[in-house]
């Protein structure tokens, strides 16, 4: 019985679990392959840095690339893919089986609820161990082929906090799957947390009265006491495990106490208003005209949990980083006099000691594009793939509808949600700015927020595409996270090298912050080319939807 459902878990996610360890393991090659050459100038860097911000990167000494590359990866890269995979491991479970109507006919053969949840958790441990074993030897391999030294650094202490943290966040989006049935909450609050607490936990030390406040954040256990440099903290490791025992007895008792649904689906907020008496009349004037059509409302409506809960993650850490600015100022400045010019793309090409480049190593870097591409993403792997899977496609082609039209509106909904969350950007940013007294120029802000919103329409174009020619939801998510993870980091490291930086404008993240739109404004240049990406892949999703055998 049991082995059943977990062999079964284990061959689903097996592709997903490669492609991220190999992902990781790409950009590995690229940044020492970048980096390999500037070993002496990293070494003078990083010898003057303040040692909050060593702690940050997760290391008391970086004397060569190889130290560098093994730090990020170890403390952003890999952590990050596996944590994102882990929660997707966690948040289809349960919540996922409900939303797909199979949850009925899993329970449905002699297998308790209890068994079903055991098999999915020792699934997605092992998964994330594999995961974590694939990532740690490609990253050895790799090192090995560019000479670098590894002997200083405890690479496999460090992969055992990076395995034990994205364990927490997988069993968290278990914990919330089981007792809501609800997989938007489940990975929505899970991916919200995972990035609040990695900026928390970088930030808050830097402050001295907050410095305590760290301490309830699991990234925190994941990497303060840097294992790379000073091996396992076991006491770190019990508090994560701890956790992740107490996370998983509690969706067990969750999905015991709760009333299972089968399948059944749930109209987004607007298609409930549309029903009510009392509201009728005002969600069909926010639904629109007749000659508007439903598609687009019905898509954006069943993605809205998603995309509050994100717009409410970027607006709250763009509100935090302004005020947060004037209290560390100081040892920014410190650290930006002490970068070359040559090396200002290891902090995204800004001059942190600015509350523009201070904004965009916080917010537009990772925490904007990442939260955006998350979002698209999911929108653009449901939009099609998503109604297969589900068996509502049937329903939604009976309409007097071209196949064609259904892309197009679809892929109106997902630019309606990334806009939206590029509006929730900018307000964010421009509260933090007004709190903080730091005068940031509102154009300027509202050209970083415009061109990161259509870098996430991009990306979820590609997993539309992606969906409309394989039919299968996982596959165009994993695709386009893979793409998005490959393109940022190529961005990042390939401009460092000048027999490389010429590459960089393959990436559609060059596009994006390459001319700096927080001090320099919008450069119109940027948006016809994501525009451009845009309409390419949606005019590939069209002939691959009007031509394929769709699953109803």
């Amino acid at each position: 019985m049991l082995a059943n459902v977990f062999t079964k878990t284990i061959r689903d996610r097996q592709v997903a679990t490669l492609i991220g360890a190999l992902g990781v393991i790409s950009v590995a090659v690229m940044g020492l392959g970048a980096y390999s050459d500037l070993d002496d100038t990293i070494a003078e860097l990083y010898g003057s840095m303040p040692e909050a911000f060593l702690s940050i990167v997760g290391l008391s000494d970086i004397s060569n690339a190889g130290t560098l590359i093994i730090g990020e990866i170890v403390n952003l890269m890999a952590p990050l893919v596996l944590a994102g995979l882990a929660i997707s491991m966690g948040t289809g479970a349960i919540a996922g089986e409900e939303r797909n109507g199979t949850l009925g006919v899993l329970l449905g053969n002699p297998k308790s609820r209890q068994r079903v949840v055991l098999s999915k958790s020792a699934a997605m441990v092992v998964l994330i161990v594999a995961g974590a074993l694939i990532t740690w030897s490609g990253s050895l391999f790799t090192a090995l082929a560019f000479d670098i030294d590894m002997s200083m650094l405890n690479f496999a202490a460090a992969m055992t906090h990076v395995t034990m943290v994205s364990l927490f966040f997988g069993f968290f989006a278990l914990f919330l799957g089981s007792w809501t049935g609800n997989g938007t909450v489940s990975s929505g609050t899970s991916v919200g947390l995972l990035l609040i607490s990695f900026l928390a936990a970088g930030l808050l030390p830097l402050v001295e009265n907050l410095a305590d406040l760290a301490k309830i954040f699991p990234w925190y256990y994941f990497n303060s006491s840097q294992p790379l440099t000073n091996g396992i903290d076991w006491g770190h490791l019990a508090v994560l495990g701890g956790a992740v025992v107490v996370l998983a007895g509690g969706a067990l008792v969750g999905v015991n106490r709760r009333d299972l649904k089968a399948g059944a689906s749930h109209g987004g907020l607007i298609q409930r208003l549309r029903f009510h008496p009392m509201t009728e009349k005002i969600a069909n004037r926010l639904r629109g005209k007749a000659k508007v059509s439903s598609v687009v409302v019905k898509t954006a409506s069943e993605n809205q949990m998603l995309a509050v809960i994100a717009g409410l993650a970027i607006l709250y850490t763009a509100l935090l980083v302004g005020p947060m600015f004037n209290g560390i100022s100081d040892v920014l400045q410190d650290f930006s006099k002490a970068i070359p010019e040559a090396m200002l793309a290891l902090i995204g090409g800004v001059d942190m000691g600015t509350p523009e480049g201070w904004y965009q190593t916080e917010v537009f870097s990772i925490t904007m594009p990442a939260a955006v591409v998350v979002v698209t993403a999911m929108m653009g792997a449901r939009a099609l793939a998503g109604e297969e899977q589900d068996n509502t496609m049937d329903l939604l082609l009976a309409n007097p509808i071209k196949r064609s039209k259904v892309v197009v509106e679809k892929a109106v909904a997902v630019a309606v949600i990334g806009l939206g969350l590029g509006v929730a950007t900018f307000v964010g940013t421009m509260a933090g700015s007004l709190i903080g007294g730091l005068d940031m120029s509102w154009g300027n802000v509202a050209a970083a927020s415009f061109l990161g919103a259509l870098l996430g329409v991009f990306f979820g174009y590609v997993a539309l595409a992606v969906g409309a020619g394989t039919g299968n939801k996982r596959l165009a998510v994993m695709t386009t996270a893979g793409l998005a993870f490959v393109a940022y980091f190529a961005n990042a490291f390939l401009p460092i090298s000048a027999n490389w930086s010429g590459w960089a404008r393959l990436s559609p993240f060059y596009y994006y912050l390459g001319n700096d739109p927080l001090v320099k404004g919008l450069n119109w240049g940027d948006v016809v080319v994501l525009t451009v990406l845009c309409l390419i892949a949606v005019g590939v999703a069209v002939p691959l939807f009007t031509r394929r055998d769709v699953k109803t």
